[in-house]
C-alpha cells in the first residue's frame, strides 16, 4: 500500500477519534454512572488517546480507550492506532497539516453535560462541546459492560 493511501487511512480514522472528541485520567473511576464515564473521557481520556495513537503508542491508546469505550470500539482504536505505528517523522507531520486546527482543539475544549436517558444497560448522554471556537451538540451511546458504564458506537 502507498504512504499517501496510508496517511489517507490514518487521517480518516484520525479523524474519527477527533470527531469523536469533538462530538464528545486514564481510568476509569468514574465508571459508575453514563454521565462519569463521558466526563471522564472528554476531560482526560480522549487526549491521552489521541496523544497515544499519534506517538505510535498502540497499546497505551488501547488501554486508554478500554477504560471508557465498549469492547468493539477498543476494537476500533487498535485499527486506528496501527496506522500510526510505523509511521514516519515527515508522514506524521504530513497528516498533521492536513488535519489542521483539529489537532489544537484540546487546549481550549470545553464541555457540558447535558440530559441523560438511561434504559436498564444502556444510556445515553447529551453533550454541548466547544472547541476551535466552535460548538457542537451531540450524544454519547453507552451500555454496561462488567458493571461500568462504556461508550460505544462510535469507533466500532
Amino acid at each position: 500500500m502507498s504512504s499517501n493511501v496510508n496517511l489517507r487511512r490514518a487521517t480518516a480514522l484520525t479523524g474519527g477519534a477527533f470527531a469523536l472528541a469533538l462530538a464528545l485520567a486514564a481510568c476509569g473511576a468514574g465508571n459508575d454512572t453514563p454521565e462519569g464515564t463521558v466526563e471522564g473521557f472528554l476531560k482526560d481520556g480522549a487526549e491521552d488517546m489521541v496523544n497515544a495513537m499519534f506517538d505510535g503508542d498502540g497499546e497505551k491508546a488501547a488501554d486508554i480507550a478500554g477504560d471508557y469505550f465498549c469492547a468493539d470500539d477498543v476494537a476500533g482504536v487498535e485499527d486506528a492506532a496501527a496506522q500510526f505505528e510505523g509511521m514516519t517523522d515527515e508522514e506524521k507531520q504530513q497528516m498533521e497539516e492536513m488535519a489542521g486546527d483539529t489537532f489544537s482543539m484540546f487546549e481550549d475544549m470545553s464541555y457540558e453535560i447535558g440530559e441523560t436517558t438511561e434504559d436498564g444497560d444502556t444510556a445515553t448522554v447529551e453533550v454541548s462541546i466547544t472547541a476551535n471556537d466552535e460548538t457542537t451538540e451531540d450524544s454519547f451511546d453507552l451500555v454496561k459492560e462488567d458493571d461500568a458504564w462504556k461508550i460505544c458506537g462510535y469507533m466500532a
